[in-house]
């Protein structure tokens, strides 16, 4: 035998110290012991999940597949990280028993004391619920506050008889299903803001001749139904 070639002792060893050099870098999540000694101290991306489990889930799972800018945390709860380096925030569905800290995170992002945050974005918000925040005054100084500044970029919604889309800089959109299309729908109206419940309905039952364009027949009942729907909406 060559005696340059190890004997079986140091082969063990060689494989030991390789299974544990694996096992430390699946435990790290895809990062080496070097990534860790030396952690990025850089501009950071920081999303929001709705809940801690979801933000420990993305830790593990995502670990090796973004860039070490990216950092996860959940709304609401103990915030222990260091948020002073965030130039981009994404927070993930944030629902309406999260609306206090989004606030929050709002004002920490582009209040006075912070100005290095270039972009914050929301996905699918729903942060005003009749269940939650209330349709009264609640909602509608939480609209003033916080959502009336916001710009929508993308609106989908999907509706019994079609949909209600929205791709910024554009203008709403209300589409109804059409097997006549080549795509399956047609577009029935375009409209500068977002339409509430009640215009959306509106919008399909005139297109479709159940209803006349002016409403001023229906009276007392017909308005009254129209504001709880609209207070609904808030």
């Amino acid at each position: 035998p060559n005696d340059d070639e190890p004997n079986d002792d140091e082969q063990d060893e060689i494989k030991a110290n390789k299974v544990q050099e694996l096992k430390t870098l699946i435990a790290n999540g895809g990062a080496s012991e070097s990534d860790i000694a030396a952690p990025y101290e850089g501009p950071k991306v920081r999303i929001y999940f709705p809940d801690e489990g979801s933000a420990a889930l993305a830790r593990r799972d995502w670990a090796s597949q973004v860039p070490a800018c990216v950092e996860y945390s959940s709304c609401g709860g103990i915030q222990l990280a260091d948020t002073s380096k965030d130039v981009v925030v994404l927070i993930h569905c944030p629902r309406a028993s999260e609306s206090e800290f989004v606030e929050q995170i709002v004002e920490s992002c582009f209040g006075s004391e912070r100005q290095n945050t270039a972009l914050l974005v929301m996905v699918n918000p729903l942060l005003v619920d009749m269940g939650v925040t209330g349709f009264g005054m609640a909602g509608r100084r939480l609209r003033e506050r916080l959502l009336d500044n916001l710009t929508s970029i993308y609106y989908l919604r999907t509706l019994p008889w079609g949909a209600l889309t929205h791709v910024w800089p554009r203008a709403f959109t209300v589409w109804q299903s059409d097997d006549d299309k080549a795509d399956g729908y047609r577009m029935i109206a375009n409209l500068d803001r977002l339409p509430s419940n009640p215009e959306v309905e509106d919008i399909y039952d005139i297109e479709n001749g159940n209803m006349d364009e002016n409403k001023d027949g229906f009276g007392l009942l017909n308005t009254i139904g129209d504001f709880v729907n609209g207070m609904m909406r808030l």
